[in-house]
């Protein structure tokens, strides 16, 4: 691809955690400025997993060594199987071993995983230090590198230990993208289109125009994607940052979607496990005549488009997923709360809540009558 896109350029709008972003191809000059905005002399430890180490890692060291910046690579084993503890703790052994001090700069250097895991150490590492957020996968520039969110998983749930600590910079270089499987291109539209079904409808005409075998072919609509996904979230998190009310509604479609993606063993990207999430939970919303059959069924179209159907959920037994539901980080005293969408680009938000309880008669009748 060899045409020119202008970057696009602005800010979180965080208060007290104002950040740059930055959107758009070769972005090597935007990741320099950001390091140095952090302050001058800082040990820059880069941290990614051993696939995208060994894919980007060596280049993005180099571009700052030629800056002058002294960088080192640090990875530990890819997936979501090895976001835990003791992969924090490890890292954080390392750096400590190698004398890093309170003047270390972290660049998490790769999806979302990469981003929790080197975003918690960051926060962590001696009582915190500053971090950069550079993503490499669709999914990570849309969600995951935006809003400071940063933590593991346990054996009772996804991200159920965790800090907030926002970066300094988010720097999305759509040139990762080259190269990426379908796959993962869907897995990051699914989340976009989430923020765009409860926020943007206008949006959805990017989504339209993406080609999904080359994204890169499209680069306007590529950015176009990303820059109103990241500007939604931004905005939420501004507003409320500790997920107090508002910010739970970029949770729609992740109170069943982080219940099977538990119980897949996290085999199940991310953006996938949303899309069947928002499946059931639109469900949801129209048996309590909250939303329209025709909306619904124009969000089923662009599930459909995107491979999820009801077929995707028949290995899960809803019992199974009630009870993985219970133990979301959303409950509460067990009891389960979705957003619920009201329109195309809008959610219910009666008596000021953008999550509401939802009987477990509802679900599981939802559930069913989309599985049999």
């Amino acid at each position: 691809m060899t045409e020119r896109l202008e970057p696009a350029r602005f800010s979180s709008g965080i208060p007290g955690a104002d950040y740059v972003i930055v959107v758009g191809l070769e972005l090597e000059k935007e990741l320099i400025t950001a390091v140095q905005g952090t302050g001058i002399g800082r040990r820059v430890a880069v941290i990614s997993d051993d696939v995208v180490g060994k894919k980007w890692g060596e280049s993005v060291v180099s571009s700052l060594s030629e800056a002058g910046i002294a960088a080192e690579l640090f990875t530990f084993p890819h997936g979501e199987k090895n976001k835990h503890q003791a992969t924090v703790s490890a890292l954080q052994d390392e750096l400590l071993k190698k004398r890093y001090g309170r003047d270390t700069l972290i660049l998490a250097l790769g999806g979302g995983v990469v981003g929790d895991v080197a975003g918690y150490v960051a926060a962590t590492f001696l009582r915190g230090v500053p971090y950069i957020q550079i993503p490499t996968t669709l999914l990570a520039m849309v969600d995951s590198s935006i809003g400071g969110k940063v933590g593991v998983d346990t054996q009772y749930g996804k991200n159920t230990v965790g800090a907030f600590w926002q970066p300094s910079a988010v720097i999305a270089d759509l040139k990762f993208l080259k190269g990426l499987p379908q796959k993962e291109i869907v897995s990051g539209l699914l989340e976009a289109i989430k923020s765009f079904f409860t926020s943007d409808k206008d949006a959805l005409r990017a989504v339209d125009t993406l080609a999904l075998e080359d994204p890169l072919s499209s680069p306007e609509a590529l950015q176009d994607i990303v820059v109103r996904s990241i500007k939604f979230k931004a905005g939420v998190v501004a507003r409320d940052e500790r997920e107090e009310n508002e910010r739970m509604v970029l949770n729609f479609g992740h109170t069943v979607g982080h219940a099977v993606e538990l119980l897949s063993g996290f085999e199940m990207p991310h953006g996938f496990a949303v899309g069947y999430g928002m499946l059931v939970e639109t469900k949801i919303a129209e048996d309590l005549g909250v939303l329209a059959s025709a909306d619904r069924a124009l969000v089923c179209s662009y599930l459909e488009r995107l491979g999820i159907t009801p077929a995707g959920l028949k290995d899960f037994k809803v019992d199974d997923v009630l009870e993985a539901m219970k133990g979301d980080k959303k409950a509460r005293g067990g009891a389960i709360y979705c957003v619920l969408l009201r329109s195309i680009g809008a959610v219910s938000t009666d008596g000021g809540n953008y999550a509401h309880q939802v009987e477990e008669g509802v679900v599981r009748k939802a559930y069913q009558s989309i599985t049999q």
